[in-house]
């Protein structure tokens, strides 16, 4: 059972809220910290998406990271909070939600004596580099990972030990049914997929579930004002990650696209994302107890894609022999 540290000005035990709880990584975190039995709040602004709060064992309560009135009143008792808010419908601007909502998430939890903020970013802060990326390692956010990068350092301005201590998390490609990875599927299966550059470079994975876990490992046992990365420990070359989707849907190997063409048709922000070298360490994570149950993309990728497009179903992606 996973409870809040007992150093913590957070109650033990005490409820749990996360902002973006409905999004793709959120829901995942809401179900590895409810299944413990301690209460999370899933904060949701569309009241439409409360059900998906409860569907993983949440309780929604209505806010929005923009408010910070709202934000006390969904705090109220809390122990910890995290901000996974991210991608808000138009015409509101994500910086608002990642910058702005980190701080005033960290003013509600002050006033509220909430005793831990995990902020959840990404690992594309990085530079990208041939060596282990570990938590140290040189940065160079980018493009949407400018914002994450932003958000960090405007929780962690934030950390006051023996008040409010603040995490960041940094999770690698999180892979499941949704999000990029259904895109990437989709494009593979219909042909339509190319790798950019050579393909060389590698990915660092996590499956989705296994995400959730850490998330929970780290609100729980993580040390303030640090930083943690979320991995699986096997960092895959692009190009052996896509012939393994593309083995598993029956369709080709994807081709390749020049970086020329790919910063043409992509735009020079994507298209480094996309070639960087990123084999990145969980270590520090790994030193807190957590352990994946997918070790890899080979043994979490097969049968996610089985599950995703069951042979003969209308949504399957169409590869040669499917």
């Amino acid at each position: 059972m996973v409870s809040l540290r007992s150093d913590s000005p957070a109650r033990s035990r005490a409820p749990v809220l996360v902002a973006g709880a409905t999004g793709f990584l959120g829901r995942s975190v809401v179900r590895a910290i409810s299944r413990t039995g301690i209460e999370v709040r899933g904060l949701v602004r569309d009241p439409r998406k409360q059900e998906l709060v409860r569907e993983d064992g949440g309780i929604p309560v209505s806010g929005d990271v923009l408010d910070v009135p709202s934000l006390r009143r969904a705090l109220a008792g809390c122990g910890a909070v995290i901000q996974l808010a991210a991608n808000p419908p138009p015409p509101t601007d994500p910086a608002r939600v990642r910058v702005e909502g980190t701080q005033n998430i960290a003013t509600a939890a002050r006033r509220e004596g909430v005793g831990r903020l995990v902020i959840g970013s990404g690992y594309w802060v990085y530079r990208g580099q041939a060596e282990l990326i570990r938590e140290d390692s040189p940065v160079d956010p980018r493009g949407e990972s400018r914002l994450n990068y932003d958000a960090e350092r405007a929780g962690l301005e934030a950390n006051s030990p023996g008040d409010l201590e603040v995490l960041v998390v940094r999770p690698g490609m999180v892979y499941g049914n949704g999000s990029w990875f259904r895109d990437f599927a989709q494009a593979i299966g219909a042909g339509e997929y190319q790798v950019v550059g050579g393909g060389a470079n590698r990915w660092s994975f996590v499956e989705r579930g296994d995400a959730g876990t850490a998330f929970r490992a780290i609100l729980e046992s993580g040390m303030g004002a640090e930083v943690y990365n979320v991995v699986d420990g096997h960092p895959a070359p692009l190009r052996d990650f896509a012939d393994l989707v593309a083995a598993e849907l029956g369709a080709p190997s994807p081709p390749n696209l020049s970086l020329r063409e790919a910063a043409h048709e992509m735009g020079e922000v994507i298209t480094h994302h996309l070639a960087a070298d990123r084999p990145t360490s969980a270590d520090k994570l790994k030193a807190l107890g957590w352990k994946p149950y997918f070790s890899s993309v080979q043994d979490g990728v097969p049968g996610l894609l089985r599950e995703m497009f069951p042979r003969g179903a209308s949504n399957a992606p169409l590869g040669p022999t499917g």
